[in-house]
């Protein structure tokens, strides 16, 4: 009895180790209606949450090395960080696109 209990108790933290990813949108309804200056700025944004995503991947290894010695239960093991990194990138090449089918300045 006492082996299921801590099993049961394994199973349910070894899944408090990450958080869920939440990419953003490569198309969105509003995409026609943004501005050169609005594309822009999307841009911009995206490039500093890509900064900000990398910064919490390399806090995420040197946590892991700390939680590998005192419990390995919760390790974060999720690629939530590269999914939401490469959905910006995606994001950033549509913003491109956009940019030059409105014959906006090139996006940098």
């Amino acid at each position: 009895m006492r082996l299921m209990i801590v099993l049961s108790a394994a199973v349910v933290l070894s899944g408090c180790g990450g958080r869920v990813a939440v990419p953003v949108q490569v198309f969105k309804d509003v995409d026609a209606q943004l501005t050169c200056d609005h594309l822009q700025a999307e841009y911009n944004n995206n490039i500093r949450r890509v900064g900000e995503l990398t910064g919490e991947s390399s806090d995420k290894v040197r946590d892991n090395i700390g939680l590998l010695l005192v419990s390995p239960l919760f390790l974060d093991l999720s690629g939530t960080q590269k999914t939401e990194v490469t959905a910006l990138h995606e994001r950033n090449k549509r913003l491109q696109g956009l940019s030059a089918q409105k014959q906006c300045a090139p996006i940098t």
